[in-house]
């Protein structure tokens, strides 16, 4: 891919990015966060990709498998992304502000049905299993998922990192 497509493909993701943000906050319903007697209410809720995704670790011994539960309508990029300017799903463990990745045999995407140029974009939908391996989160540390949520019309929000829920098996 040359320089000036990639370029091209760079500003049209901020552009959907932005104009997806600004379009699901006019469309969202708020959650009233303060109620007055006169009826008024601060909303302080904002579009965010955990609002859709939630993540959850079956563990066996020091192996396990992440489940990634995501809200109809709506899918992640997988990993690899399939364009350098998406945020490919990935997992880390986070302490005092540093991430470390983990080791992680992530599943192949499947088709979004959409392309950018003549790129098939592919994603994980609700129920993708990602199997790792060697976990050791010491104290203080965090399990988490990094995830871009787009909806099935193409329009993304902002990255989120999601704890994951932990079950011992």
């Amino acid at each position: 891919m040359n320089r000036l497509t990639r370029y091209g493909l760079g500003i049209l993701a901020t552009v959907v990015i932005v104009a997806g943000t600004a379009l699901l906050i006019a469309r969202t319903p708020q959650t009233p966060t303060d109620s007055t007697a006169s009826g008024t209410a601060t909303y302080t809720e904002f579009a965010d990709s955990a609002n859709h995704v939630k993540a959850s670790l079956t563990k066996t011994g020091q192996d396990g498998v992440i489940t990634l539960h995501i809200e109809g309508g709506w899918h992640v990029n997988a990993n690899p992304a399939s364009l350098d300017n998406l945020i490919p799903s990935s997992v880390l463990v986070i302490y005092d502000g540093k991430e470390r990745s983990v080791q992680a045999d992530y599943p192949a995407g499947v088709s979004s049905g959409i392309k950018i140029d003549t790129t098939d974009i592919l994603v994980y939908d609700d129920g993708t299993r990602i199997p790792v391996h060697q976990i050791k989160i010491e104290a203080g540390e965090r399990l988490v998922v990094r995830v871009q949520a787009c909806n099935d019309q193409g329009i993304c929000l902002p990255p989120a990192t999601i704890p994951v829920a932990q079950e011992q098996v």
